[in-house]
């Protein structure tokens, strides 16, 4: 497999953005998951546990509790990951531009490929929107802004479904792997 995109599917470099793309999609949407609701209640987290502390009893707190019971450090964690994706999706374009696509897998219809060009246009464009909003979120400081923020994660969920749905057939997916 060379580094360049070619008749068989994408080669290492592509294939390499995409996976580091998907991993660090998967540790910003935990530590998003894990982020503390504030004092109040009512900020950026999952909200109050049962005894009215913050969290949700998953065993953490007390005197053997760790970074992720801090949620400056989660918040600053979320941040970074935030902006490697913002990088990544950079070099992703930078890339497709250099490279090219390779052609479109003989197992889709006239329709999955018109699906599945206009996934990928969203879940870039998004790859963009969700880490710009969080940083807007984070440096206004005005939790007006979450529920935009929010909606670039349930377009991105609606996205992702119709990628898998398209990609995770045999045929398809040993382009990706």
């Amino acid at each position: 497999m060379g580094a360049r995109n070619g008749p068989d599917g994408y080669g290492w470099v592509g294939k390499g953005l995409h996976w580091l793309t998907v991993l660090a999609l998967t540790a910003q949407l935990t530590v998003g998951w894990l982020m503390e609701a504030d004092d109040s209640g009512s900020g950026r987290g999952r909200g109050r546990g049962r005894s009215g502390e913050s969290g949700r009893g998953r065993g953490r707190g007390g005197e053997d509790s760790s970074y992720l019971d801090d949620p400056e450090t989660l918040v600053r964690v979320h941040v970074v990951i935030g902006v490697t994706i913002l990088l990544l999706a950079v070099a992703r374009v930078v890339w497709r531009r250099v490279a090219g696509l390779p052609p479109w897998s003989e197992h889709l219809s006239e329709g999955q490929r018109r699906l599945a060009h206009w996934t990928e246009r969203v879940l870039l464009v998004l790859l963009f929107l969700m880490p710009a909003t969080g940083l807007l979120l984070v440096g206004v400081g005005d939790d007006d802004v979450l529920p935009l923020h929010v909606a670039t994660h349930l377009a991105f969920f609606a996205a992702l479904a119709a990628h898998l749905f398209l990609t995770l057939r045999p045929r398809i997916l040993r382009r990706m792997l």
